[in-house]
């Protein structure tokens, strides 16, 4: 049996969304845990302490929410199947559209079908909706009581913590909330507050079930219009210098020149001033594709959540000339980028075949 008990991290400037975000949790009935220090510098750690104190006497699990969130009709219900699938697991309701890491981690999942995107133990942990066991729920929260308020950013010091642990850590795709869109109250946390993959709509299910794709050695990035790849070990997290797609391909274990000759019937189509914005496109979503064709050679074809997981990838990845350009340009990378990520998924599936 799951129950859940929920508490609800609170900030008085945010007192008159409370109610609906109450309602919004029912049947659940959430503990409202107010700030202890409202006009302090401004430390998401400080009223996560609280938070994740108030474990429920019977819970089997605990979920903390942020005051700034808005969740999916029947949340409660999908919460539960969700839980239940991943019972012994720490499970994140959300994921911000631009991580580093996670983004594209999720974005693998939605590509491959999957319910659940396994998420990376070295990048923060998406804390604006998390759940854990009851019992890691409090020892968590005596692990953060000692750190001290002065950290402030609750979600890099949980992700030590499960990796201490050995706690797995996976998100929900799609995932149950989206962020309020607006600014952080914390100094440096805006522009762009949103999901990866969110389909309020569409009610989560655990998916295929198939081939759930552990983090591997690399993470594809598309910002300010330019593909680039990350790798996950040895670099921080928080650094802006990934290696251009081009010059970091064999890290994905493909040709780059391969990537562009399967692109050329496509990138030929467009205008030269387009090019290098296309390009960049095509490599994303064929990256994309043969990264989760190489991880799950039996699957058929993009899940049904994938134009959703580019959608996102493209809106915080054009460049602000390239979103402003009009003209259609958006529903053209996104059109290429399906394009891409079947073929990568093809080309890859194919190729280990042989």
């Amino acid at each position: 049996m799951i129950d859940i008990s929920v508490a609800i991290m609170h900030h008085p400037r945010r007192a008159d969304r409370i109610p609906a975000l109450v309602r919004a949790c029912a049947p659940l009935d959430p503990v409202v845990v107010p700030d202890p220090e409202p006009d302090g510098r401004p430390s998401p750690l400080r009223t996560a302490k609280r938070a994740w104190a108030a474990v429920g006497r019977d819970a089997t699990h605990h979920l903390v929410l942020q005051d700034d969130v808005r969740l999916v009709p029947r949340f409660a219900e999908q919460l539960r199947d969700a839980v239940r699938g991943r019972p012994r697991h720490g499970v994140s309701l959300f994921c911000l559209w631009h991580t580093p890491h996670n983004s594209y981690l999720v974005r693998r999942a939605a590509v491959a079908g999957e319910g659940y995107a396994p998420l990376s133990p070295r990048e923060w942990t998406p804390t604006q909706g998390f759940v854990l066991p009851a019992r890691l729920a409090r020892e968590l929260a005596e692990y953060l009581a000692g750190i001290p308020d002065e950290v402030q950013d609750d979600d890099e010091v949980i992700a030590v913590f499960c990796r201490e642990r050995g706690v797995p850590v996976v998100a929900t795709v799609p995932h149950l909330m989206d962020s309020g869109h607006e600014r952080s109250l914390v100094e440096g946390h805006h522009n762009g507050l949103r999901a990866a993959v969110h389909t309020p709509g569409r009610p989560w299910t655990a998916g295929a079930g198939t081939a759930e794709l552990p983090p591997g050695p690399y993470a594809v990035q598309l910002y300010d219009s330019v593909c680039s790849v990350r790798p996950t070990y040895g670099d921080p997290v928080e650094h802006q210098f990934p290696w251009y797609w081009y010059d970091a391909c064999p890290l994905t274990g493909l040709d780059p020149e391969a990537v562009l000759d399967a692109g050329a019937p496509y990138l030929s189509r467009s205008p030269d001033r387009l090019l290098p914005t296309m390009t960049a496109v095509w490599a994303a979503g064929y990256l994309l594709g043969a990264d989760v064709g190489g991880l799950a050679p039996a699957l058929a074809g993009p899940g049904p959540l994938t134009p959703v997981a580019l959608g996102s990838w493209l809106d915080q990845g054009l460049s602000e000339r390239d979103a402003r350009a009009g003209g259609g340009l958006r529903a053209d990378c996104l059109r290429l980028a399906d394009a891409a990520v079947r073929r990568g998924l093809r080309d890859r599936r194919r190729t280990d075949v042989h």
